[in-house]
C-alpha cells in the first residue's frame, strides 16, 4: 500500500505540479491526441512556465498536492466562485494508485465547505472515464480553448454536490 498525502499547494510546489501535469498529459493523455496539441496544453517546464503558473493559476485556484515519497504524485485545483473543477492530473508514474480519486474526493468536501451547489469542467477525452465513475455527467462534447488560441476537443461535464 503506497502512503498518499494531501495537502494544499505551496509556491515552491509549482515546479512539481507543472512535471505531474506534463507527464499526464504527454504520457497518459498523449493516446488521445496530437503531439501539437499535447504540446501546446502542456509545455516544457521552464522557469517562465513556472514564473507564469505562479502569477496566474496558484493564486486564483485552490489547489492540492498528493505525495509519494516527498514527490509530488499528482495535483488538483478548484475555482469556487466559478464552481469549476480545474484540474485533476496524476503523474503517469503514480497512476493507478488511487491519487486522483483521492484529490477529486478532497477537491469535493471543499467545495461542498465553500458553497459550491455543483462542480463543471473541461474534461480531457482521456479523463472522461475517470470523471463519470464518480459521478460527473457528460453535458456535451465541445472544444477547449488553450491559451495559444487552439481548440482541443474535449468532453463537458458536471456533478451536483447537494
Amino acid at each position: 500500500m503506497v502512503k498518499l498525502h494531501i495537502r494544499y499547494a505551496k509556491r515552491e510546489d509549482a515546479e512539481g505540479i507543472l512535471n505531474a501535469h506534463y507527464s499526464a498529459v504527454h504520457q497518459t493523455a498523449s493516446k488521445d491526441y496530437p503531439s501539437e496539441i499535447t504540446s501546446e496544453w502542456s509545455p516544457t517546464v521552464t522557469k517562465e512556465r513556472i514564473k507564469r503558473y505562479l502569477e496566474r493559476s496558484l493564486p486564483n485556484e485552490t489547489t492540492l498536492v498528493a505525495l509519494v515519497d516527498n514527490t509530488i504524485a499528482g495535483f488538483g485545483a478548484i475555482v469556487e466562485s466559478t464552481d469549476e473543477l480545474r484540474a485533476v492530473y496524476v503523474n503517469a508514474e503514480f497512476s493507478s494508485i488511487g491519487v486522483g480519486s483521492r484529490l477529486l474526493g478532497e477537491l469535493e468536501k471543499i467545495a461542498v465547505e465553500r458553497g459550491c451547489k455543483e462542480l463543471r469542467m473541461d474534461s480531457s477525452l482521456t479523463a472522461a472515464p475517470f470523471y463519470r465513475r464518480f459521478g460527473y455527467i457528460e453535458v456535451e462534447r465541445g472544444q477547449h480553448t488553450l491559451r495559444s488560441g487552439k481548440k482541443m476537443e474535449c468532453v463537458k461535464m458536471f456533478k451536483p454536490l447537494i
